[in-house]
């Protein structure tokens, strides 16, 4: 049917009113546009729904589809490594981690700063996750950052915890992907741009007593031309173990660095002796003095700072503690180790095991240690009493006093005094099966850093493989981690049960593995010998302590010339040595004797009490007034005598 051709008459319409006028300007609903599979994921992502995002993303890498990079994908991979799921297994975190990582943009793209990312792994994380590191590590090299904070502390922590052959690779994987784009851009050179990861690492090294491993990064650097600073080199030679061999080994690479074997010496910022101590002076001048202390570059002792911190709890002066903690943490990681290390010492001293663990585990990787058990206290039903309250994050030097934390960019290497009094710790709130686990570990530990301290040194073939295999990233301690205050403990342990030889084989265990008994093992093994009744291991103990002194050496237990293996000869001659030598006899030789016999008196020993008291007064030469302790002993004996009589 053909349209009308005449036009219509406008009169057969209704009039144009307000409400019909309103009508026809409403504006049109606009047509739906779907989103694009590229923008649903980055909805997702920036909705928090990171499951549906994981899945959505990996539908789109099975059919080809193309993500657009962005810097969003950064909440992405922090929750590939945060998000508790216990089905998960670490290695396919780690795939996760990677996988969004590559969604970020390079370099050369945006220059992005992985800040919530660094704090995460670096950081807030209760464990030390090499596998993470390394992998993250990668991804920045990958991107093209070689230099940032990044980067570096990557490095670090590489170099600090884990196998040698590992930080060398990746050294090596930076170095090469370094050079790759430097090549294709008109940049700083290669060679510039690697120092600061290349001297890190060296230094890293050098305070782990990993003098090979630093050697070789020197020789790996020279032949990359790669500048190695002269305070690198004074780090190397002064932490060697051979330092002749260190020196000739650096004078090679480095024929203009010093011949000298001296010493590097430390400008330090001179110091009032007797007030950081504090035998003068009041609160105020320690504070002053202790302040000026933790500017040099050797931090206060900790034992003064806790003297300072006793003394500032007793008369209620909890802001001169902040204050001068605040100052510890902002000098540097050393000063903040040694303060922390003086509040672990404060709770000990006031028995509170729980804060000594929290004020570890809230600044130290928690390595070198039982870490499920040390969590486990914290997070448990104990833990309640040293948790903070909700709007402070800091574990008290007093009750009800907290004190918040001082942020870190990384948390702090622990040392062996650090890890030490967590042992006692947890010695200490245990039970007796418990302790028996908490020991097997400690020989496991200690073995494995045998084990990783003889594979160290490798031989340049060894080093040429590194390159070509890809090694794990286990946690490796050196063998310096541990020492006899680890097996304190547990010998302590024993004698206060009455089990003097438990406590002879834990000292036997030490010697097995390299670790040197001190004499406060001696002393401990020795009194628990004579306050159970067995006064000739007790006596044979003394003789060769007092050989020991002279020069002779401290014979293991249970050995050919140990504890039960001395005849009388043996020791005639080697009173007679003493005589001969007409030496002063040390503090901890008067005390392991003051020990022995406070141990007699107890057993209400009479005779071999008088004996010792004897050895003290004769081979000794002790007078009285000299030491407390002993005076008080030798009192303590006085008083058996008078209740005999």
């Amino acid at each position: 049917m053909p349209y009308p051709r005449t036009r219509p008459d406008p009169s057969v319409f209704e009039d144009m009113t307000d409400e019909y006028s309103s009508a026809l300007g409403t504006s049109v609903t606009p047509v739906f546009t779907p989103l694009s599979s590229a923008d649903t994921l980055a909805a997702l992502v920036r909705k928090g729904a990171f499951r549906a995002a994981e899945t959505l993303r990996q539908e789109m890498i099975s059919h080809r589809i193309p993500i657009t990079r962005d810097s969003l994908y950064q909440k992405a991979a922090l929750n590939a490594i945060r998000e508790r799921r216990p089905h998960l297994k670490p290695r396919h975190r780690i795939q996760a981690f990677q996988a969004w990582m590559s969604l970020v943009p390079d370099r050369q793209q945006q220059v992005c700063t992985f800040y919530a990312i660094r704090q995460h792994i670096f950081r807030s994380m209760d464990h030390l996750n090499l596998d993470v590191v390394h992998c993250f590590g990668l991804v920045l090299a990958a991107k093209g950052y070689f230099t940032n904070a990044g980067v570096l502390q990557v490095v670090a922590t590489l170099a600090q915890y884990a196998a040698p052959s590992v930080t060398e690779t990746y050294l090596r994987t930076l170095d090469t992907q370094c050079r790759t784009l430097s090549a294709a851009s008109d940049g700083l050179s290669a060679e510039s741009l690697m120092e600061a990861p290349f001297n890190l690492a060296v230094k890293k090294h050098s305070l782990a007593r990993r003098t090979g491993a630093a050697l070789r990064l020197l020789k790996i650097a020279h032949g990359r031309r790669i500048t190695i600073a002269h305070d690198t080199l004074q780090a190397v030679l002064k932490h060697a173990s051979s330092r002749q061999r260190a020196l000739v080994e650096i004078r090679t690479l480095y024929p203009a660095f010093p011949s000298d074997l001296a010493t590097p010496s430390q400008s330090t910022l001179p110091r009032d002796a007797s007030a950081i101590s504090g035998e003068f002076g009041d609160l105020s001048a320690r504070l002053r003095a202790l302040r000026k202390a933790f500017g040099s570059p050797v931090p206060p002792v900790p034992y003064v700072l806790l003297r300072f911190i006793r003394d500032c709890c007793a008369r209620g002066k909890f802001y001169a503690v902040a204050l001068l903690r605040k100052c510890a943490f902002r000098q540097s990681s050393r000063s903040a180790a040694a303060w922390v290390l003086s509040e672990m010492l404060y709770h000990r001293e006031r028995k509170e095991h729980l804060r000594v663990l929290a004020a570890f585990a809230r600044y130290f990787y928690l390595v070198g240690v039982p870490r499920k058990s040390v969590l486990s206290l914290l997070r448990g039903s104990a833990g309640k009493s040293v948790r903070p309250h909700a709007k402070s994050f800091g574990f008290g030097i007093a009750h009800h006093v907290h004190l918040p934390p001082y942020p870190l960019k990384q948390r702090l290497r622990p040392s062996r005094s650090h890890t030490a009094l967590v042992w006692e710790a947890l010695v200490a709130v245990s039970r007796t099966h418990d302790r028996k686990r908490l020991y097997a570990l400690l020989l496991q530990l200690v073995e494995g850093a045998n084990r990783a301290g003889g594979a160290t040194e490798l031989t340049s073939t060894d080093v040429a493989e590194i390159s070509g295999a890809l090694p794990k990233t286990a946690l490796e301690l050196s063998p310096s981690s541990f020492d006899a205050a680890h097996f304190s403990p547990f010998v302590k342990a024993h004698v206060a049960r009455g089990r003097p030889e438990c406590a002879a084989q834990v000292v036997a265990d030490m010697v097995a593995r390299g670790i040197q008994p001190s004499i406060v093992q001696w002393s401990m093994v020795a009194r628990a010998y004579a306050q159970s009744g067995d006064a000739a291991t007790a006596l044979r103990v003394l003789d060769q302590l007092e050989a020991a002194e002279c020069g002779s050496g401290v014979d293991s237990p249970h050995s050919p010339d140990g504890v039960h293996g001395k005849t009388a000869e043996d020791r005639t001659r080697q009173r007679e040595v003493r005589g001969h030598l007409q030496q002063q006899p040390s503090d901890g030789l008067l005390g392991i004797f003051t020990n022995v016999l406070r141990g007699f008196v107890l057993a209400k020993d009479l005779e071999h009490a008088r004996r010792v008291k004897l050895w003290l007064t004769e081979r000794l030469g002790y007078q009285v007034g000299k030491r407390p302790a002993t005076d008080a002993a030798i009192e303590l004996l006085t008083a058996l005598e008078a209740e005999k009589t």
